[in-house]
């Protein structure tokens, strides 16, 4: 009724003019992982030769394969293959020149992970770098092969081999995966023409021993069994077109 005092208090929750600061809320918890299939698990794996290959200088490659890396125990590739990849030893030494880039490259890296074993090449192979590996596949790879007279000898069981194949032991024609007359096709499956008698032989016994197991699975080594000694020397003479 007039009487001085202080004004009442303001009930609890009535509006005071402030705006009230809002509770943050707790963070939303992670999402459970979902049990399945990533698309990256389907991503083709790519083989280590393919990277070696990335910007190969073939210059590189030459000079590498003249001179080598004798203190590190790569020694020079001449030595054993030619000045131009055609070795002048013959032997089971084979020529590189007329090869791919690609195969060179998978050879090179078998023989450095032990997947193709050959002392020699292994040793040398495994104090390359990749890109090393890489220069040299450049270089061999960009080399013509070796002059031809495939077919001049070896005779008609060859030919026939190399063109139809034996239907009932399961042999398809030689040229199917190596080129007509050995001269290559695609780019992991080697030429044949040209190459030293005594090489291809032993690469044969190699696949029919299972000394050499680098190749695609298994089909060498299977179609190599079922060759007998004298079509193995008969295509031998075949594709290196010599007597």
């Amino acid at each position: 009724s007039g009487a001085g005092g202080a004004p009442p208090a303001a009930p609890a929750g009535a509006a005071t003019g402030t705006t009230a600061t809002p509770t943050a809320s707790a963070p939303a918890a992670a999402p459970t992982p979902v049990p399945g299939r990533s698309a990256l698990d389907f991503s083709a794996s790519r083989p280590v030769w393919e990277g070696t290959l990335q910007g190969a200088d073939p210059a590189l490659g030459k000079q590498l394969a003249a001179t080598g890396r004798p203190a590190a125990g790569v020694q020079a590739c001449v030595a054993c293959h030619g000045q131009a990849g055609i070795t002048p030893l013959g032997g089971i030494f084979p020529n590189l020149a007329g090869m791919t880039p690609e195969y060179l490259a998978k050879q090179l890296t078998d023989f450095r992970q032990g997947t193709r074993k050959v002392p020699l090449m292994n040793g040398i192979a495994q104090a390359l770098t990749e890109q090393e590996i890489g220069q040299l596949a450049a270089y061999y790879g960009s080399l013509a092969g070796p002059p031809l007279h495939v077919g001049d000898v070896g005779g008609e069981a060859a030919r026939k081999l190399d063109q139809a194949g034996d239907g009932a032991r399961a042999l398809p024609a030689c040229a199917n995966c190596h080129g007509l007359r050995g001269l290559g096709e695609g780019p992991l499956l080697p030429r044949l023409a040209g190459q030293p008698k005594e090489y291809f032989v032993d690469q044969i016994n190699a696949f029919r021993n299972g000394s050499r197991q680098n190749d695609d699975v298994g089909v060498m080594r299977a179609f190599a069994q079922r060759l007998t000694d004298a079509e193995v020397q008969a295509l031998s003479q075949y594709y290196a077109g010599t007597p």
